[in-house]
């Protein structure tokens, strides 16, 4: 079931690269790669930023971290909670659908969250 969720989520959005499903440790449990994506490096990397975040939240008082981004020349990388130890990280062009992306990261949540708790 993972691998056609995050299948959906790359064919209906402009400019997707690749998509994984990740723990918080960055470990990913199924991915999609794109050529020349360093998909499993960025996965350890922003499971490292949410870990950061998260200690830091503690102070802030802000809540949890739902979602979470980062846009350089190359790269525009999404990582949208499931569950709290969940996350689906999406990696597309700088060109592509930003709000498409957001919208099938939510309904990849749905989908998905049955299946992981």
């Amino acid at each position: 079931m993972f691998k056609e969720v995050l299948q959906g989520i790359r064919d209906h959005v402009d400019g997707a690269l690749a998509a994984s499903l990740i723990g918080l440790d960055g470990i990913a449990i199924e991915s999609l790669k794109g050529e020349g994506v360093p998909l499993e490096v960025m996965g350890a990397e922003f499971g490292g930023f949410v870990k950061n975040i998260r200690l830091s939240n503690t102070e802030l008082n802000t809540g949890d971290v739902l979602q979470f981004s980062v846009v350089t020349e190359k790269y525009v990388a999404f990582l949208s909670a499931v569950t709290t130890d969940y996350f689906v990280l999406l990696v597309m062009r700088p060109d592509g659908n930003y709000g498409r992306a957001r919208f099938e990261l939510a309904r990849a949540k749905q989908q998905l969250r049955n299946e992981l708790t």
